[in-house]
């Protein structure tokens, strides 16, 4: 109120304004701006105006220039469409592309101009500024915007690589992450037991880690979600052994897309070496399950009872899955404790 008696007092004719504001309740009229008044769509100029409000002229603004961009990379574009329309104007328009880049830039002028005009609240200037700054704007943080695309590029190829990866590293058998998008989103998964049974394995190559010493054979089994289990060690085995070992596993049937890999590997003295390795999907386990597991009233090791499949690089494995009765922990029953009942009675 002071600085307001002062610059009005300085002002011209501001005495005669002070002296008002202190002269015993006198009334201070603040001056508020008017807001205007939006009319809609007028026609006071051909052919007509948007008067609205200035941020809705704004985003029109905006989505026109990104319309005008997208016509300008229509040849880009459509040439990684596979639809039949894209692809018969890509071989239209590399033909012509002098004649296309002409008329595309004639037409974003024209419909730019166009756009700006009917806008009250902008003109051909004001739009040059604001391009010019956003140009500035993005030459400024042009290092950071190629980073940030370049890392997610990295990662979007990587994503779509990811078995390949997962290949070179040799860890694509390996789970890393136990994550369901099903059990995220409270589906239910059709999960079962069931047991493979391994036999014999023949035709095995010999370990490039040991020159005057047999394999010693072991299978370590993985899939999905399940733990990695393995056989015991056969020492000594060489190009073939004799197992008559099994393991179980959860198999997932609402996701017949998990595979099982059976890796056939040699105890060294630091590591072991893979020597070959089977991969199986779940719809190919089910497959041997009704071969093996479901059609079996007896069950020995046998050729009848197995099912021979090749290794890779070289060898042959027999194995056999048989389904699993998995009793609630209210139903289960203590074979130990009967035993001993039996033998008590006795």
């Amino acid at each position: 109120m002071l600085w307001a008696l002062f610059s009005g007092a300085m002002a011209p004719g501001g005495a005669e304004s002070a002296a008002a504001l202190a002269k015993p309740g006198a009334e201070v009229e603040m001056a508020v701006p008017r807001l205007k008044i939006r009319q809609g769509l007028v026609y006071d100029r051909w052919p007509f105006r948007l008067d609205i409000s200035t941020e809705y002229q704004d985003w029109i603004l905006v989505a026109v220039c990104a319309g005008l961009v997208g016509i300008w990379t229509l040849p880009c574009v459509c040439g990684h469409v596979k639809n039949p329309c894209g692809r018969a104007f890509s071989r239209w328009v590399y033909t012509r592309l002098h004649v296309f880049f002409c008329l595309v830039t004639y037409f974003n002028l024209f419909v730019l101009m166009f756009t700006i005009g009917v806008l009250p609240d902008w003109t051909v200037n004001q739009f040059l500024v604001y391009f010019i700054k956003f140009v500035t704007w993005v030459l400024l943080r042009l290092q950071k915007l190629v980073t940030s695309a370049t890392i997610l590029i990295v990662l979007f190829v990587l994503f779509r690589m990811r078995e390949r990866v997962a290949l070179a590293a040799g860890l694509e058998h390996m789970t890393v992450f136990r994550w369901n998008w099903r059990q995220a989103l409270g589906f239910s998964s059709k999960r079962r037991p069931v047991e493979v049974f391994i036999w014999k394995i023949e035709g095995l190559q010999s370990s490039a880690r040991k020159t005057l010493k047999a394999n010693d054979v072991f299978v370590e089994c993985h899939m999905g979600f399940n733990e990695p289990v393995r056989t015991r060690v056969h020492n000594n085995a060489g190009s073939s052994c004799i197992l008559q070992e099994s393991f179980q596993v959860n198999l997932d049937e609402s996701s017949m897309g998990t595979s099982m890999t059976l890796l056939v590997k040699d105890q060294s003295f630091l590591t072991s070496g893979e020597l070959a390795r089977l991969i199986l999907s779940t719809s190919e386990l089910c497959g041997i399950e009704d071969q093996t597991g479901k059609r079996r009233i007896s069950f020995e090791y046998n050729d009848d009872s197995f099912v021979p499949l090749s290794l890779s690089p070289s060898g042959k494995i027999w194995i056999a899955v048989s389904p699993v009765e998995d009793v609630d922990d209210g139903g289960e029953t203590a074979p130990l404790i009967d035993d001993d009942h039996l033998l008590g009675t006795c």
